[in-house]
């Protein structure tokens, strides 16, 4: 599962967010005019162009950028002038009313001496005479680019379509999001409209299953195979037909062709009158046996001559932009070749791109060409390929994938629902062998949870849930990647919605009212706040200092004592997340009607961390559940990840002497000997699960990209082997899988159908790429 991301946001690197603007028939003028939308591609934030078509009801507050001015600085205030279908309010704005021909000019001194006085034509057009269509970014940036008098871009091999069909055909499973703009039919020109309000894309489900959809201006949605939604296009009271969108199945593409395009760009080197070109995109095509075009078929792409890496960021399943990043920068000039191959199954298809190479830098380039070049592991052809000389070769490359190989064979899991191997040396009522009694029927992707709609939640690793009453607290934490210095590590959000068949939306991030605490759910006590600001050294505060983080897991709610208890970690937690530093482990306490906030009690008076249940020897908690007036917990941060038992009466849960530890059949106060169960991970779900009539233990696996699960009659076991539930297929790179969890508060059918969430990430040494969290629909046999 992949996400097909539309380039179309002014975060793409090579833009910043500038409003978009008019320019001035000669020249000697520009109207910058915020609060517009229109669209944006990889070279520039905002396009607009001539006539500047317009819709009705459209309010321009212009911004004068004089470029002909006898006095330099002294131009920009001068008046502006608009004729035509335009009013002007009391802010002094002009609102086009109905359609027409708007004509701006600007006082003197702003002009070229001398001559008439230049002006800008807008058109006015009507909601009637306009069209929403879906758009690809990186389609429309190359057919926009390749089209001018002057073009930029060069075209080779398939069409590149800068807007899709109204018929539109997407893989089911994946997660499309494409961008939406507004159209003169006749001209294909974009139509300008108000940023605010917010449009909306609407859905009604004409066949099958609703596809999964949150509210947004792009055309976004995972589909099912055989399903049909009719998307429409809303802004301020108009409605416009977007498209009708059917879910199919990756097997029902049956041909695959390649587009490509090169990118222009200035070199005094170059034979051609100082100008070169390199190959900086590629589209795969595909297409059915009815020869309709097939959206988000995830693909694998690589590099059969000559080498170039790719924009991990820019790049969904189905197409790449592409940086001359591969080559050492003192071999790049010359006769240059490329052989891009893409591959989905049996389906092939391959694209040859030929140029003259520059050592000038494009805009694509993200790898400093000096001397600590070296490849990025984005690049296209296998390992070892554009190194320079002397750095390992083909002995070296050999060596090291024999050892992961011979790594990912010691993994513990099997693929496939095959059974996993034990723990070493287990104790009787551990691991028992054999497989789960629980196997997996179906498991239907449903895209990322919709977290980041959710203003200031400031991260989503981790997703430990729990329904109290009609709502369900969910709990994160940042543990891997980068931190900034400023950044919350922990976070909390409230959801009202336990249907999970169409997504999860929307959450609420609980927010504390404490502007100077750092930490967003769990208070600090004492001097933890000012940690990273007294601990002094050689760090520095705005980048590497480390702090106190309270990292929230899983959660119980004590419904008799109408209370929360949230497990937690304090962790000194460093920017990078590499020296992490466990203290110790404890059970902070909310209100079960949410109100307040946490607290963290004293449970250990008079000792160094009076908070604190357990010391940094003591039990790491990974999941948890209540039963039988008992609280129970796993910790599993022994060796290999092996999963110790502990439980205590839910009453006396704040008190350590109420804890007894699972050991020879019985429960014991002294934590070093609790019996090794099973092997598992720092995060993880535990539940009775009634349709298997068994316990389920589900997490991420320690060293494959997949989650797995285990079951047992009784929650001492004996517990079965782990078996793989669910291995996220990317054609393009190996995702790292953490935090994978079912919520059993979202269970169907009697704990036939759960829902799994985990967070998925990919690591490479362009840039920091930030997770989701995943949501997966499972149904068991």
């Amino acid at each position: 599962m992949r996400r097909v991301w539309s380039v179309a946001s002014c975060a793409v690197v090579f833009t910043a967010c500038d409003p978009p603007e008019m320019v001035s028939e000669r020249g000697d003028f520009r109207l910058v005019v915020d609060g517009l939308s229109t669209a944006r591609d990889l070279f520039a934030a905002d396009y607009w162009d001539p006539p500047y078509p317009v819709l009705t009801g459209t309010r321009i507050c212009p911004d004068l950028r004089c470029q002909a001015c006898p006095e330099e600085g002294a131009c920009d205030d001068a008046a502006v002038h608009a004729s035509g279908p335009v009013v002007v309010d009391e802010d002094g704005c002009f609102v086009v009313e109905s359609p027409g021909e708007v004509v701006w000019t600007v006082d003197a001194p702003c002009g070229a001496p001398g001559q008439e006085p230049d002006r800008v034509q807008m058109r006015v057009v009507s909601p009637d005479a306009v069209e929403a269509r879906v758009t690809s970014g990186l389609d429309a940036t190359v057919v926009r680019y390749a089209i001018r008098d002057n073009p930029v871009v060069t075209v080779l091999g398939a069409e590149w379509l800068d807007r899709l069909p109204r018929e539109l055909k997407v893989v089911a499973g994946e997660q499309v999001a494409i961008g939406v703009a507004l159209f003169e039919p006749g001209t294909h020109h974009i139509v300008a409209r108000q940023s605010e309000p917010a449009p909306a894309v609407t859905w009604t489900t004409t066949r099958g299953r609703a596809p999964v959809t949150y509210p947004s201006q792009q055309l976004e949605l995972v589909a099912f195979v055989g399903s049909e939604a009719e998307a429409t296009f809303e802004f301020a009271g108009h409605r416009w037909p977007l498209a009708r969108v059917t879910g199919v199945s990756a097997d029902a593409v049956t041909s695959l062709e390649l587009a490509g395009a090169f990118y222009f760009m200035e070199d005094d080197d170059a034979p051609l009158i100082g100008r070169t070109s390199v190959p900086f995109a590629a589209r795969a095509v595909a297409r059915d046996d009815e020869g309709d075009l097939v959206v988000g078929l995830p693909i694998a792409w690589s590099a059969e001559a000559g080498n170039m890496a790719y924009w991990p960021e820019l790049t969904p399943p189905d197409t790449l932009v592409l940086a001359d990043d591969c080559v050492a920068p003192e071999d790049r000039d010359g006769a240059r070749e490329l052989v891009l191959r893409a591959r989905h199954g049996d389906l092939s298809a391959s694209l040859e791109f030929t140029w003259a190479g520059t050592r000038e830098l494009s805009p694509f380039n993200f790898v400093e060409p000096d001397s600590s070049w070296a490849p990025p592991d984005t690049c296209l052809a296998p390992a070892g390929c554009g190194c320079r000389s002397g750095e390992p070769g083909g002995a070296a490359l050999l060596l090291g994938l024999l050892l992961l190989g011979r790594r990912r064979r010691k993994s513990h899991v099997r693929t496939n629902m095959l059974v996993g191997t034990c723990l070493l040396a287990l104790p009787v009522g551990g691991c028992g062998g054999g497989p789960p009694s629980l196997s997996v029927a179906e498991a239907l992707p449903l895209g990322e949870l919709p977290l980041w709609r959710a203003p200031d939640l400031p991260t989503v690793q981790g997703g430990h849930s729990v329904a109290v009453g009609d709502r369900a607290v969910w709990a994160f934490r940042t543990a891997t990647g980068r931190l900034g210095s400023s950044e919350a590590a922990t976070a909390a959000a409230v959801a009202a919605d336990f249907d999970a068949r169409d997504g999860l939306y929307p959450f609420t991030a609980y927010q504390t009212a404490d502007e100077e605490d750092d930490d967003e759910l769990l208070p600090y006590v004492g001097a933890e706040g000012r940690y990273r600001y007294e601990r002094g050294g050689d760090c520095n505060l705005e980048e590497d200092c480390p702090r106190v983080s309270l990292w929230p897991g899983p959660m119980v709610h004590d419904r008799e004592r109408e209370r929360v208890l949230i497990f937690y970690r304090k962790v000194i937690q460093y920017p990078d997340n590499r020296d992490n530093q466990h203290v110790g482990s404890s059970i902070a306490v909310w209100r079960d009607d949410l109100g307040g906030r946490p607290v963290r009690p004293e449970v250990a008076e008079g000792s160094a961390e009076p908070t604190l249940l357990f010391g940094a020897e003591g039990p790491r908690i990974s999941a948890a559940l209540a039963e039988d007036e008992h609280v129970y917990a796993f910790a599993c941060g022994g060796r290999g990840g092996a999963c110790t038992l502990q439980r205590a009466p839910l009453a006396h849960a704040l008190e350590r002497d109420a804890w007894g530890f699972y050991a020879d059949g019985g429960w014991s106060t002294a934590t070093g000997r609790a019996d090794e169960l099973f092997e598992g991970a720092g995060a993880m779900s535990v539940h009775f699960s009634a349709h298997a009539g068994a316990y389920v233990a589900v997490y991420a696996d320690r060293e494959e990209p997949a989650v797995v699960l285990r079951t047992a009659p009784a929650l001492t076991g004996p517990w079965s082997d782990a078996a793989e539930l669910v291995r996220p297929r990317d054609p393009q790179r190996v995702p790292r899988i953490r935090d994978a969890l079912l919520h059993p508060e979202l269970a169907r059918e009697g704990g036939a159908v759960d829902y799994l969430t985990f967070y998925e990430a990919f690591s490479n040494d362009i840039v920091s790429i930030s997770g989701t969290l995943q949501l997966v629909e499972i149904h068991w046999e």
